[in-house]
């Protein structure tokens, strides 16, 4: 290699490493900020407690015997893969068992395990036993968050039908409508807190300048008459209402709201009355808990955070109350 050879070389050399050391500088720093970003929280539920289910339908499951501090909550996964105390699948002789069915909403998204509805709802029936032909009350949380209700009804079937419950709930959310998601399998999608942040940054953006919809469009369109998604959860919920029909199971459908508006000015009332028809036509009463919250005030005050609507501790209160009222005055446990 001549002389003038090498020089050439090293002023591309000269010219180009600045560039690609920045490039390498400004790609860690995204990860290294990526990694105290609120929301990527969700992410961080998905890589470190959820594994692959065998069952495709459920898609994945939660890590057994898994833990994280997630949204400022930690999140404990039992040895069954649910977020609940340590249970035996064979119910104790005395106990009346309520197996709740869920997504997020359900398994307590940013709330503290004991502030989920399933257990604050367990500790007023333990509190004041509704009947005195039971020694306990046990309300199982089954929820696992990204779940829609035809993956909650496979849960159920693989599942925790086994646990012998007495009473089903099934904790219905405006996005269960959405098709069972395909787990990912990129390697940045599971290891890359930066790549999960542009990526959900660049959504955002889109969504903003009118490229997606508004979050109100997309959940309406969901239930489309001919959407994939809803035709599977009509699907999913009649399943469920003939194998608990079967069994001599009751069955009750939760509606959880949607908290950008609360009840006076509610802006999916058509959905929950789609779910309400579906419901009726299979033999399965529904309760809309939108009623336990206020017409009126600022929503944020029942989210998990100002960014984030999942229930708080709060909302979750106010639902417990509600499906317990309506337990007792409609005496689902006999």
């Amino acid at each position: 290699m001549s002389h003038s050879d090498r020089r050439r070389k090293l002023i591309v050399l000269a010219r180009t490493l600045p560039a690609v050391v920045l490039i390498l500088v400004v790609l860690i720093s995204i990860e290294v900020v990526a990694r105290w970003h609120f929301g990527l929280e969700m992410w961080k539920y998905a890589s470190r407690l959820k594994i692959r289910a065998e069952n495709a339908e459920m898609s994945h499951r939660h890590r057994p015997n898994a833990q994280a501090f997630l949204m400022g909550a930690d999140m404990k996964i039992n040895s069954l893969g649910l977020r609940d105390d340590e249970i035996s699948l064979k119910k104790p002789p005395g106990t009346f068992r309520i197996v709740v069915l869920g997504d997020s909403t359900t398994v307590g998204w940013g709330v503290a395990f004991k502030q989920t509805y399933p257990k604050l709802i367990e500790k007023a029936l333990n509190a004041n036993p509704p009947s005195n032909l039971w020694q306990r009350y046990e309300v199982i949380n089954t929820g696992i968050g990204n779940y829609n209700t035809a993956q909650e009804v496979a849960s159920f079937k693989e599942r925790w039908g086994a646990l012998e419950p007495d009473i089903v709930l099934l904790g219905w959310y405006i996005n269960d409508a959405e098709p069972t998601p395909r787990p990912s399998s990129g390697w940045f999608a599971y290891h890359s807190y930066g790549y999960v942040w542009i990526t959900a940054n660049l959504d955002a953006l889109r969504r903003n300048v009118g490229f997606n919809q508004s979050y109100a469009d997309y959940y309406r369109g969901l239930y489309a008459e001919d959407q994939p998604g809803w035709k599977k959860c009509r699907a999913a919920f009649a399943e469920l209402a003939g194998l608990c029909k079967s069994r001599n199971l009751p069955l009750h459908i939760l509606l959880i709201p949607e908290l950008h508006t609360l009840a006076g000015n509610y802006k999916f009332t058509s959905i929950h009355d789609l779910i309400r028809q579906v419901g009726a036509a299979n033999g399965v009463s529904v309760l809309d808990l939108i009623g336990a919250f206020p017409a009126a005030g600022d929503p944020i005050q029942f989210w998990a955070c100002p960014e984030d609507a999942h229930p708080n501790g709060k909302a979750n209160e106010l639902m417990a109350a509600k499906i317990e009222a309506v337990l007792r005055a409609e005496r689902w446990i006999k």
